[in-house]
């Protein structure tokens, strides 16, 4: 299995925060967003481990070049939308992680327990990490854990870590966003939560990344 960490957007919604600097790099306690997240998939079972990088791109593959020899970067002239992104290195079964949240250790884990359980089904092409303990909810998770999407009742919510089965987007676009996948993964009835625990906050507005200083 492979791991991508996102990194490549603009963060419009960080505002002033990110004009000079991508939001990956923002700190919270001193450390990077991006540190949160390399951390914690080198911490996961994996062949490699990618970057994707496009805003600010160069500051951010110099600092990932001097701190962790063993990442891939996955640059983006233009930007690829998630879909694109995940499609553009998949060649295996694959993490998916973003750099939108604050990642807590105790994650490591349950996405190792997920690792397993996604392995042994096989009907299961999308498993999205979910927590229906959360205070704010976004997606729909049906009995068996099956997800529908898109959600009109919400009772559970993204954890913004997700795993996709190789070769799952073939046939997609090189530039799309992941929604319109998982809105045929769905209708096909592979689209799957998996039950999670750990509280990892997101931090991807400025509000909210103000909030966890």
């Amino acid at each position: 299995m492979n791991i991508l960490v996102l990194a490549a957007g603009y963060g419009n919604r960080m505002d002033d925060l990110t004009k000079n600097i991508p939001k990956p790099m923002l700190k919270i306690n001193q450390k990077m967003l991006i540190d949160y997240a390399i951390e914690i998939a080198q911490k996961i079972s994996h062949q490699r481990i990618f970057v994707n990088t496009h805003y600010q791109n160069q500051i951010l593959e110099s600092y990932i070049k001097e701190n962790y020899l063993d990442i891939l970067i996955s640059h983006e002239p233009n930007i690829l939308g998630t879909g694109g992104a995940i499609k553009k290195i998949q060649n295996d079964d694959l993490l998916i992680l973003n750099t939108d949240n604050l990642w807590q250790e105790t994650f490591v884990n349950e996405i190792k327990e997920s690792i397993n359980f996604f392995n042994e089904n096989e009907n299961v092409e999308n498993l999205l990490l979910v927590n229906s303990n959360s205070e704010i909810f976004d997606l729909d998770m049906k009995n068996k854990n099956i997800i529908n999407f898109p959600s009109i009742n919400h009772n559970t919510r993204f954890q913004g870590c997700h795993l996709i089965r190789n070769k799952s987007l073939n046939h997609y676009p090189d530039i799309f966003n992941i929604q319109d996948y998982w809105i045929n993964c769905s209708i096909e009835g592979k689209l799957y939560g998996y039950e999670t625990f750990s509280v990892n906050p997101h931090v991807g507005t400025k509000e909210l990344y103000l909030k966890n200083q």
